[in-house]
């Protein structure tokens, strides 16, 4: 299916209406693939400090050599297979894990490949990475280092280096502790002894956001479970980390063989030949569109024009989202938006602190507000307009008739969105950010369910700031945002993964609308 924006493109000769709903269902669809792609990557790959205390005579005593297979399934359907290699080489363990990931959005194949490559001392101890995402047309890169202070200490800095838009970025994160990967925390469950009841409450270090966490692991039982033809004895253990939780089947030697997550995901050991060949539905793929749309008890017969909209969200509990601010209100577990009027000054009082002002106009790694091709494609498109709102509205238009609507499940940068000129809703969302932020707007991003033809679909949109927050959709062409926008987090990029909290447990009512 190819879809064509406004400003000089050929149209599509199908009915505008068609048009107009094909192009929206694709770009919010991508986001919710873009999520659940971004969430397994997570939960296998993020650091945990050192301080499980996992020592050598352990990790060479557990450490399984060679290959382990798996296959990747999403409610039922094979969506795709895994692979993890490792070895010890003298006193380190050189670890190799592949994910090919094959899904449709609206019946258009994608194709996605992720490989982590790792090195870490026999203590588990971190000492380099490469992370690879491919996927269309935006391939992700990103490597990390650990160096020492010199001083003796058990941290150190993560010296990262990401590859976007033709250039490369790099950065550190001071730790407390040298940092190991998580896939290998069942050598600590095995270490400490697998019995119901055990607990453990573990420091992280997330990569998406950079910043401390928590994971909590529980062991639930102990039960038998088949996995393929054959019934096992395992432990059932529970592991939660920003509102993601997976349970993982556990045998007494310390091998996985079943992971299962809310959203859906099921990953199963398998041998090679059955992971990458065997159970797949002939002629069919997974659509992650249809199953995961968020079904509404009413029609709105006119989304893009609603002013007002209630709705009564259940299903999920809402900590850790960002419902009420705004244009938001939240009365138990109904939700009022109100689009905003831009004809009505806002009331005294709603101006930014300055830690939010430096917040909101700051250039992070993929949204980079200060690259010279970024400050230069701001000056033209707002010309010599001095009028916050009319910067808004041209950067807006500029995106919206210039990023060919196409999907693309990738980590999103905005200088490559500015250089490729495609995307979902995603790269819109991250262009805009970066272009207002470079014409002194402060922005930030958003993420929810957007309505569209009976059902809610995700879907991310930007605010921007002009003396109180106002929603803008470079997507759909919006300023401001239609009321059928429901945001339920807030921030960069990394926030989306917070909706994987809600995906496939969400219900929405429809109270009132108009």
């Amino acid at each position: 299916m190819t879809m064509r924006s406004r400003g000089g493109e050929k149209n599509s000769r199908a009915p505008a209406r068609i048009r107009r709903r094909a192009k929206i269902l694709l770009q919010t669809a991508v986001v919710l693939v873009w999520v659940l792609v971004m969430a397994q990557v997570a939960n296998r790959a993020y650091l945990q400090p050192q301080a499980l205390r996992i020592t050598p005579a352990i990790a060479r005593e557990g450490l399984k050599a060679g290959e382990e297979w798996w296959g990747v399934y999403w409610k039922g359907e094979k969506i795709g297979f895994g692979v993890t290699d490792q070895e010890m080489q003298g006193d380190r363990i050189q670890v190799k894990e592949q994910l090919w990931l094959k899904l449709a959005v609206l019946g258009v194949p994608q194709n996605i490949q992720q490989t982590l490559e790792y090195t870490s001392k026999d203590s588990l101890a971190v000492e380099s990475f490469r992370f690879t995402l491919q996927s269309g047309l935006f391939p992700f890169h990103l490597t990390g280092r650990m160096e020492t202070d010199g001083r003796g200490s058990p941290g150190g800095r993560m010296v990262l280096r990401l590859q976007s838009g033709g250039k490369e970025q790099e950065w550190e994160v001071r730790l407390p502790e040298a940092p190991f990967i998580l896939g290998q925390t069942k050598l600590y469950f095995l270490s400490q002894g697998l019995e119901k009841g055990k607990r453990y409450r573990v420091p992280v270090f997330d990569p998406a956001s950079l910043s401390p966490a928590e994971m909590v692991a529980e062991v639930e039982g102990l039960e038998r479970v088949f996995i393929g033809r054959e019934e096992r004895e395992l432990f059932r253990v529970r592991q939660e980390f920003r509102g993601m939780e997976v349970k993982s089947w556990i045998d007494r030697n310390g091998r996985t063989w079943k992971e299962e997550s809310p959203m859906g995901f099921t990953l199963l050991r398998e041998n090679r030949e059955d992971a990458r060949r065997s159970n797949w539905s002939p002629g069919k793929m997974a659509d992650l569109l249809a199953l995961t749309a968020v079904p509404s008890d009413r029609e709105i017969p006119d989304p893009r024009s609603t002013r007002f909209l209630r709705v009564r969200l259940h299903g999920v509990g809402f900590q850790g989202l960002k419902i009420e601010g705004d244009r938001q209100s939240l009365r138990g577990d109904e939700v009022t938006v109100r689009r905003e009027d831009l004809s009505i000054p806002p009331p005294p009082g709603e101006g930014l602190s300055e830690d939010e002002r430096r917040e909101s106009l700051r250039a992070t790694p993929l949204i980079q507000k200060d690259d010279p091709e970024i400050q230069s494609r701001a000056r033209d498109i707002v010309g010599d307009s001095r009028d916050p709102l009319e910067k808004v509205r041209r950067i807006n238009a500029w995106v919206y008739r210039n990023v060919r609507k196409q999907p693309v499940v990738s980590i999103p940068s905005a200088l490559e969105v500015l250089r490729q000129r495609a995307g979902d809703c995603n790269e819109h969302a991250a262009l805009f950010t970066a272009l207002a932020r470079a014409a002194g707007i402060p922005a930030r991003l958003q993420a929810g369910i957007l309505y569209q033809e009976g059902k809610f679909y995700y879907h991310a949109w930007a605010q921007v700031h002009l003396g109180s927050w106002v929603s803008v959709d470079p997507t759909l062409n919006q300023v401001p945002a239609d009321a059928v926008h429901v945001r339920l987090v807030e921030g960069d990029l990394d926030r989306q993964l917070d909706l994987v909290k809600v995906i496939g447990r969400l219900k929405v009512e429809v109270k009132e609308f108009r």
